[in-house]
């Protein structure tokens, strides 16, 4: 059981690699009224994953098992994420690197969000970021094929959800924890990632890339 805890959370990590939701939350908390905006959106996105993952489970629990079948069909998911991000990783070292310095349509669409327009913004982006998916599911899959009991599967998607989602949770926690200070760490952080936005798109999902790679790998193992 310990092995399928921590082997799911680990790829439950992957989430890190969603520098947009990361961009998208700060924006929202920095701009005016930005902790509902910013609360909402954490909301519709750990929403989302949530209901995504108990369908997961509960899907899972009345298909048919065979008995090396769980393992081989999420061995052949995370072999597909790695590859997933292992060419993504390809593609943006091959772009050309940007050359406009003025503010991309993300920076000011948040501006005219309102909360309600931010959760269901939150709620959207998990089923249309593909590249998320793909990892959330593939850390999902893990218990869903293993034979715990339906109950441990539910906890260690729910812990899944909660470290997936960390990165857009934790800006929340620092902006309402220390709203005096939070918005200029914020914004550093956030011009941070414009800065180093293209070695972050190709360092980070060619470093999953392999991790996903190796662990479907070992799945034939």
């Amino acid at each position: 059981m310990n092995a399928v805890w921590i082997e799911s959370l680990v790829l439950a990590t992957g989430g890190i690699v969603s520098v947009g939701s990361i961009t998208i939350v700060i924006l929202l908390l920095i701009s005016a009224g930005g902790w509902r905006k910013g609360v909402a959106y954490a909301l519709g996105y750990t929403g989302g994953y949530t209901l995504i993952g108990l369908a997961a489970v509960f899907v899972g629990a009345e298909a048919p098992k065979a008995e090396t079948g769980g393992g081989g069909a999420s061995a052949i998911l995370s072999l597909a994420v790695g590859a997933l991000l292992l060419w993504i990783a390809l593609r943006n070292a091959r772009k050309a690197p940007a050359t406009s310095e003025g503010p991309s349509r993300i920076f000011t669409m948040v501006d005219d969000a309102t909360p309600g327009k931010a959760l269901g913004l939150g709620a959207l982006v998990t089923v249309v970021n593909f590249k998320n998916l793909a990892i959330f599911l593939s850390a999902v899959s893990v218990p869903v094929t293993s034979d715990l009991s339906l109950s441990a599967q539910v906890g260690i998607v729910l812990l899944d959800v909660l470290v997936f989602c960390s990165s857009v949770i934790l800006p929340i926690v620092v902006y309402l924890s220390f709203p005096n200070r939070a918005r200029a760490w914020l914004m550093r952080f956030k011009d941070a990632l414009h800065a180093n936005r293209r070695p972050i798109g190709i360092r980070l999902p060619a470093l999953f890339g392999l991790l996903f790679l190796l662990r479907g790998i070992g799945g034939w193992l």
